[in-house]
């Protein structure tokens, strides 16, 4: 069960229609209360990469989300 933080986060998601991606599994910290999930699959974005002409950056794990 996902505590109050990340509850929080996750209606956030739901009500701004944020969606994550990525090729691994997606974990969540909440270092306020310690607990640690996998990112919920309603919030997991599935599709294709489409080439741009500009690279988006790249998003990079703390140690401390690293499995």
């Amino acid at each position: 069960m996902a505590c109050v933080h990340l509850q929080q986060l996750y209606d956030l998601c739901r009500e701004h229609e944020i969606k994550l991606g990525g090729s691994d599994l997606i974990h969540l910290v909440c270092e306020q209360c310690g607990k640690q999930e996998v990112c919920p699959s309603m919030l997991v974005d599935y599709r294709e990469e489409e080439p741009t002409e500009t690279a988006a950056p790249t998003l990079t794990l703390d140690d401390s989300m690293r499995p």
